[in-house]
């Protein structure tokens, strides 16, 4: 006995599953951006010419096809960010692996508590499976070892470097004063200042664990797709530094939710300074 009966054939049932597949996939490059919701309006859209279609409704299903064609361009240039972001993760390297050591992650996270107990502002990018090459580029190239007083050296009030973000590869500084794509000030997170959509803009982009100390509230967050973290201890950044860089997790939820603006105290939460 046959086990596809009928007429199906088992190149059809692998069309189905490959397609159901890429659906899948597809879902989840967006889910949790702004573009889900796009897509549900979409659907509706679709949706609505569909039933104007079978309903007979000529003028409706004319105006309603052209305006989707027009629609679909409109789509690419608003949504070029999440495009971007999304043709990334398909092309990212899957067996790429610069994980930093136990004791670079251990300087690391002495050196943001340092900063932080001094409300030294800083923004440190740790480099995943994709390449953060463009970014360094907008900076100073160096090629350093993971040290707590390097570190701090950088982020000094008055230093050069300050303002910018630094790149973290494996267990070595390979740039400083770089530059980070800017989350949209239209966003969840436009309460915040410079630095923390920086934070934030180049997360979307990548899968950088990027590391972030407040100015005025001394705090110390991590950004991580597109999402900021709540306020960490020292203790808790070495956990979660040694789950998402040495052990290479991705903290699945981990990463809460942004606080709401009642949440957060004072007004150095709501607009923390300083440059990228």
């Amino acid at each position: 006995m046959s086990l596809f009966p009928g007429d199906v054939s088992p190149r059809d049932v692998l069309d189905v599953l490959l397609v159901a597949f890429l659906i899948y996939q597809g879902y989840l490059l967006v889910v949790g951006t702004r573009a889900v919701n796009v897509l549900r309006g979409i659907l509706v859209f679709a949706g609505v010419w569909v039933a104007a279609q079978l309903l007979g409704l000529t003028t409706l299903s004319y105006l309603l096809g052209r305006a989707g064609t027009v629609g679909l361009f409109a789509l690419v240039v608003l949504f070029q960010p999440e495009l971007r972001a999304a043709l990334e993760r398909v092309g990212r390297p899957r067996g790429r692996d610069l994980g930093a050591s136990g004791a670079a992650l251990q300087d690391l996270a002495r050196a943001m508590e340092r900063l932080a107990e001094r409300k030294t502002g800083a923004l440190i990018a740790i480099e995943r499976r994709t390449p953060l090459g463009e970014y360094a580029a907008t900076g100073v190239a160096l090629d350093a070892v993971v040290s707590v007083p390097f570190l701090e050296a950088l982020f000094a009030r008055n230093a050069p470097l300050h303002d910018g973000g630094v790149i973290l590869q494996g267990s070595r500084v390979v740039a400083a004063g770089c530059l980070f794509p800017l989350q949209s000030s239209d966003g969840t997170y436009r309460r915040y200042g410079t630095r923390h959509r920086a934070a934030i803009g180049l997360s979307e982009l990548t899968d950088a664990v990027v590391l972030v100390v407040s100015e005025e509230r001394g705090s110390m967050r991590i950004a991580l797709a597109g999402r900021l973290g709540p306020d960490l201890n020292g203790s808790e950044l070495r956990e979660q530094l040694r789950a998402l860089v040495y052990d290479r997790a991705d903290l699945n939820g981990e990463i809460a939710p942004p606080p709401s603006p009642a949440a957060e105290a004072g007004p150095g939460a709501q607009r923390e300074r300083g440059g990228a």
